[in-house]
């Protein structure tokens, strides 16, 4: 029971309605998900969204810029969504990271093999300014012909043919008013 202390006992639960979703609020953390929850997943009925399924998508995705992580098969590099971890440290950083190994713990990759630990975050950084996800990945690519950004559009639901388990189509609403594209191909 969550945020009882809070007017209402509701929580504050911000998400990004703008082009690259939540990646655009807060702090720029990159952290993928546990092993475990992506396994899961698989396990209840969700063939390919296994963690092994899923790391090649996002070794794909990412252009990791931290030396110390080239070589690590967790991560990859030329992506289009640059990872790094911040270029400053203050003395509380090492501190914080320090304090954890005293306690026993390790210092972690959050996105490797386990994620127990303390750690420098990895966050969503490019030349110093937010990495978000429409940066990484509608900036690039969005001249295309076949590919039509609509703003002021809140997409209400993805539709998906129950036989094949393929996307089709988005339901949204722009304007007040509820719109469907379909999908000629994937």
């Amino acid at each position: 029971r969550a945020c009882l202390g809070y007017n209402q006992g509701r929580c504050s639960w911000p998400r990004g309605k703008v082009l690259g979703g939540s990646s655009v609020l807060n702090y720029m953390l990159y952290v993928r998900g546990n092993r475990f929850d992506y396994d899961h997943w698989e396990s209840l009925g969700n063939p390919g969204w296994g963690y092994d399924d899923v790391l090649p998508y996002f070794k794909k995705s990412e252009d990791n810029r931290n030396p110390y992580l080239a070589k690590n098969r967790y991560h990859g590099k030329g992506g289009y969504l640059t990872v790094q971890e911040a270029p400053w440290r203050t003395p509380l950083v090492l501190a914080f990271v320090e304090a954890g190994q005293e306690l026993g713990y390790e210092n972690r990759d959050i996105n490797g093999e386990k994620q127990t630990g303390f750690m420098v975050a990895q966050g969503t950084i490019r030349r110093g300014s937010r990495c978000s996800t429409a940066k990484a990945f509608l900036r690039p690519v969005r001249k295309r012909k076949n590919l039509h950004i609509a703003m002021r559009a809140h997409v209400t639901k993805i539709l998906v043919n129950p036989a094949t388990k393929k996307a089709y189509g988005v339901q949204f609403i722009r304007h007040g008013i509820k719109q469907t594209v379909l999908a000629r191909r994937e």
